[in-house]
């Protein structure tokens, strides 16, 4: 089973991943934008919790990609910082393989 990438973005970085999606091909970021608006739910909400696959995460830096760095230099440093806790090993599971 594939396992999904999270991040807690705030509605207006969801908004910026949704404007660079809408510069693209309908059929190729329809399925992720319908995702994304299902897992934003409430406009009032202040943090976003998404979960995407590797592939739509790809999409998503793409499409980021090709807008100016200016507007989505705060998002990308928020999601990077966001993936390299991910991939840190929390203390609790080191102790519990460490058998402390």
């Amino acid at each position: 089973m594939q396992q999904g990438i999270t991040l807690q973005l705030t509605q207006a970085q969801g908004e910026l991943i949704l404007e660079g999606l809408a510069q693209r091909p309908f059929r190729q970021v329809y399925a992720l934008i319908v995702q994304l608006l299902r897992q934003a739910g409430s406009a009032e909400v202040q943090c976003v919790r998404f979960v995407l696959t590797h592939v739509q995460l790809r999409l998503v830096l793409e499409v980021l990609s090709e807008m100016p760095y200016n507007r989505v230099q705060r998002l990308l440093h928020a999601m990077h910082a966001q993936l390299q806790a991910a991939l840190q090993p929390s203390p609790a599971l080191e102790a519990s393989l460490s058998g402390d």
